[in-house]
């Protein structure tokens, strides 16, 4: 049996793609956050990196705490390496944007002083 002629994925009418179709949304709707699984959010030099992963960093944070992941380990080195695993899901840091050692003390910051 001959397989099916694969075709695009229909979404707002036949033939017109998804990607097409959320740089419609995108275009029109700025209002309208969407990240695709595989897009990062970008941060680029002069960002204020502590702004964007602040709310990130707390929602880590507390998911951890509350037992819907678990720590893995107890000294604030292995937490703040965890938190920054987590984040380079979800963040790319352009060259020069944050120094990594900077980027860990910040980390820290929010999980142990300022209890993002």
């Amino acid at each position: 049996m001959k397989n099916p002629k694969k075709e695009t994925r229909d979404v707002i009418a036949k033939h017109v793609r998804w990607t097409e179709a959320l740089r419609v949304v995108r275009a029109y709707h700025p209002e309208v956050t969407i990240i695709l699984p595989q897009e990062k959010i970008q941060i680029y030099p002069g960002d204020d990196v502590r702004g964007m992963i602040t709310p990130a960093v707390g929602v880590i944070r507390h998911a951890l705490d509350a037992g819907v992941w678990q720590w893995h380990g107890y000294t604030a080195e292995s937490r703040v390496k965890q938190v920054r695993t987590l984040l380079s899901h979800y963040f790319h840091y352009h060259e020069n944007s944050i120094h990594p050692a900077e980027l860990d003390l910040m980390i820290e910051d929010l999980l142990f002083v300022h209890k993002a």
